[in-house]
């Protein structure tokens, strides 16, 4: 990845000191196998899609485990589920070593399923995504990790891109192989149909052995005109001729093995009508931009989804640098029946932040009724706005303006 840093590096070295195992999660082609060489190079390394690999696992995984006297990164682990019970056993063996072991794997609902049933409080659990803007421009250095609940950080943020660079991150989105390759067009393209033939072609059907690849595929699709919307099951149920069951496990798939995040809508102790079915949107805007034709800046500009395209990036922009930090934080959306509506509710220990996300270059505080009523009801310490503007500022006494170049 040309010696790009990744910003998770902080966080997984802080668990591998508290931790036997830690869990490493995260999309096929984000860069968990790259990262974690470069990362642990003296580490004995195990990629379960290799058969060799896997061979020395399945013929005696406690003799293998029990062995080992430095950290093991085993790629894939998902592949072997004999593997969990093995690792359990070596962990017990010796319960106060840390940074022992190392699991990584692509397909979330397994993977998570053989963690919760045999390494339930011995493994702590991490994803690495796509590239943030930080790390795709290599400028982790400029400013500290954004905390978008710690108000001293916001104010102290310093401008770190150009307007050119976050439209180039939002239109050949964040995978680490075809970003770093974006100017080959060729290449880009094929790396794209590829990526979505293996990960339903391979990674699905051997997940979902009975679904009907034919129809996810179709949803797939559909989900590129639909993110950012609130998910309307009915209509994906009429438009592939399924039923809401199959469409409600064609979003469970999706998500669970990151292509799709579903925020939920924000609605405790409100005192209006708020509507409780959730949004959801392509995690990264590479595979929506493909599947709608947008293959360049001003196509993607003119497009009428971008609204929904760019409000979604940055929205998962957050959600990844949020990421790094070590205590939890949980995001919605908000919307009342009247049409009132928050891009996103950040929800962290002690700090409920309502952010609103503007595609243009100013923002008139007129524009932000809701978020001000937010902010009044929930009495939240201050929202923020996120638009295309050059000034971080305060548009009013608790509005925060954040300019998209200093994220």
């Amino acid at each position: 990845m040309e010696g790009r840093k990744r910003s998770f590096l902080a966080k997984l070295k802080s668990l591998l000191k508290e931790f036997p195992c830690v869990a490493i999660l995260g999309a096929r082609q984000v860069g968990k196998s790259t990262l974690l060489k470069e990362f642990l190079g003296e580490a004995n390394f195990l990629d379960l899609e290799k058969q060799a690999d896997l061979d020395k696992v399945e013929a005696d995984p406690d003799f293998l485990l029990a062995k080992q006297n430095k950290t093991l990164i085993i790629d894939e682990a998902q592949i072997c589920p004999k593997l969990f019970p093995a690792l359990r056993v070596a962990i017990d063996a010796k319960r106060n070593e840390v940074g022992s072991f190392i699991i990584s794997g692509s397909s979330s609902p397994e993977l998570l399923t053989n963690i919760s049933e045999s390494l339930a409080g011995r493994v702590a659990i991490i994803e690495l995504s796509t590239f943030s803007l930080e790390e795709a421009f290599s400028k982790l250095e400029v400013n500290e990790h954004l905390d978008l609940t710690n108000k001293k950080n916001i104010l102290a943020r310093k401008k770190a891109f150009s307007y050119k660079e976050v439209l180039d991150l939002c239109l050949y989105g964040a995978y680490p192989e075809p970003f770093l390759k974006r100017d080959r067009k060729e290449f880009y393209a094929n790396w794209c149909e590829s990526y979505i033939k293996t990960y339903i072609e391979r990674d699905v059907r051997a997940l979902f052995p009975g679904l009907k690849l034919d129809s996810y595929r179709r949803f797939i699709q559909m989900l590129a005109s639909s993110s950012g919307d609130i998910i309307n099951y009915a209509k994906f149920a009429s438009s592939l001729d399924v039923s809401q069951p199959t469409i409600k496990k064609y979003f469970e798939i999706a998500e669970g093995t990151f292509l799709w995040r579903k925020l939920p809508s924000y609605h405790q102790n409100s005192a209006k009508t708020v509507i409780k079915a959730p949004k959801g949107f392509f995690r990264d805007s590479l595979l929506s931009n493909y599947f709608l034709k947008i293959n360049d800046t001003d196509s993607l500009l003119a497009h009428p989804n971008f609204g929904q395209i760019w409000e979604s990036f940055i929205i998962e922009q957050i959600i990844k640098v949020q990421s790094v930090t070590l205590y939890n934080t949980d995001y919605y959306y908000y919307r009342t029946k009247s049409r009132a509506e928050v891009d996103l509710i950040i929800d962290a220990p002690g700090a409920l932040i309502p952010v609103e996300i503007k595609t243009g270059s100013s923002t008139k505080v007129s524009k932000l009724v809701a978020l001000k009523n937010f902010i009044e009801e929930y009495n939240c310490p201050y929202g923020i706005v996120i638009n295309n503007s050059e000034e971080l500022d305060y548009l009013s006494e608790k509005i925060i303006q954040l300019p998209v170049n200093f994220l």
